[in-house]
Formats: C-alpha cells, sequence, structure tokens
C-alpha cells in the first residue's frame, strides 16, 4: 500500500489551506483543513506546523496506516514537525514532488473553498498554485478591500510591511476613481464633449 500527502493553499494569500492523505491502492482520500485563524496570527509559522502535525496524528489513526507503508510526502515546509512525528515513530516515509491526481485533487479543494466560501470568482483563480494566483486573489481583496481584507492570511510578514498597504493604497485610488466619473462636473463635461462633437 502507498500513502501520498499534499498541501494546498499554504502560501495563498487568502482562505483556509488544506492536507489531503490518499491511498493510492484503495483510492481512500482524507481532506483535512487548516483554518485561517490560525494564519492570522503573528505566530501562524508555529501554530500551523503543529496544528498539521496534528492532523497527521488524527488521520494515521483514522486511516490505520502502518508503519512499513511507504508514505510519499511533498517537500513543503509546512510539514516541518510532522516529519519530526514520522521519523520519531520510525514510519516509512520519503520526501517527493506529488504530481498527478493528488496534486490536481488538493489544489481543487481549495479553490471550491474560495470559490464557496469568499464568492471569489471561478474565472480569476488558476488550479496551478504559485505567483499568477497569488496575484490574481490579490487584485479580488483590494478591490472591496475594507471588506476582503477579513479574508486574508494576514500573519504573514510581508502582508504587514507590503502587500496590506499597497492593497488599501490601489483601493483608494480606485474610490477616487469611481468618484470622479460618477461626479456631476464630470458628467456635465462628458455631455459638453458629445454635443461639441455634433456641431
Amino acid at each position: 500500500m502507498t500513502i501520498e500527502i499534499d498541501d494546498s493553499g499554504t502560501g495563498d494569500i487568502i482562505g483556509s489551506a488544506f492536507i489531503l492523505f490518499w491511498r493510492r491502492e484503495t483510492n481512500i482520500l482524507i481532506k483535512k483543513e487548516v483554518p485561517l485563524k490560525l494564519y492570522q496570527s503573528p505566530d501562524f509559522n508555529n501554530l500551523t506546523k503543529e496544528y498539521i502535525k496534528n492532523l497527521f496524528i488524527e488521520t494515521f489513526k483514522e486511516m490505520n496506516i502502518p508503519k512499513t507503508e511507504d508514505i510519499y510526502l511533498c517537500t513543503g515546509n509546512c510539514f516541518d514537525l510532522a516529519r519530526v512525528f514520522l521519523k520519531e515513530e520510525k514510519y516509512n516515509y520519503h520526501d517527493a514532488k506529488i504530481e498527478g491526481y493528488l496534486q490536481d485533487c488538493v489544489e481543487q479543494t481549495y479553490l471550491d473553498h474560495i470559490i464557496e466560501e469568499y464568492d471569489v470568482p471561478a474565472h480569476r483563480v488558476s488550479l496551478e498554485s504559485g505567483a499568477k494566483r497569488f496575484f490574481s486573489l490579490f487584485h479580488w481583496v483590494y478591490q472591496d478591500f475594507p471588506r476582503r481584507k477579513a479574508f486574508v492570511k494576514s500573519g504573514f510578514p510581508k502582508w504587514k510591511t507590503k502587500w496590506e498597504i499597497e492593497a488599501k493604497n490601489k483601493w483608494m485610488l480606485e474610490m477616487v476613481n469611481t468618484d470622479e466619473k460618477n461626479s456631476p462636473h464630470s458628467k456635465r463635461n462628458t455631455y459638453r464633449k458629445k454635443w461639441s462633437h455634433r456641431r
């Protein structure tokens, strides 16, 4: 028997993260959530790693995983304490690049979460994680910054020092531009231009 384990959402700017455990031969798939509130703490790095380690302990009991079973674990550093658990308990695990079925499942789990929970438009986010998805979600956040900032993993150091400031500034700029477009003065100027063109 073989177990594969992968994560999604751990580096994305909004929402919870997810850990999926898959036994290939029986197609048993267990999904576990790492809640957003842990990522909103300044100590998120330690809190989430400890939480994920406990998810391993819980799920290994749930799946009745023997120590002889081959376990392939994503190389992400969110699993640092989980690896300590695996080594101490002498499980037969290997660090690996997870691809194919499980990778698609875990990324889709994260996308379903942000689409259903926060109404993120499905066309705005790609299945593949990385810079493209990060900036797409960042753009979505700043479009309604006062409300959507509550969905952000605000414990990330760069959120406070860079991205929060940039998101607020972009939102304020959009508000100013919207006000100018909707102002009576702007409408009068548009009317004059149309009238002048007709003459």
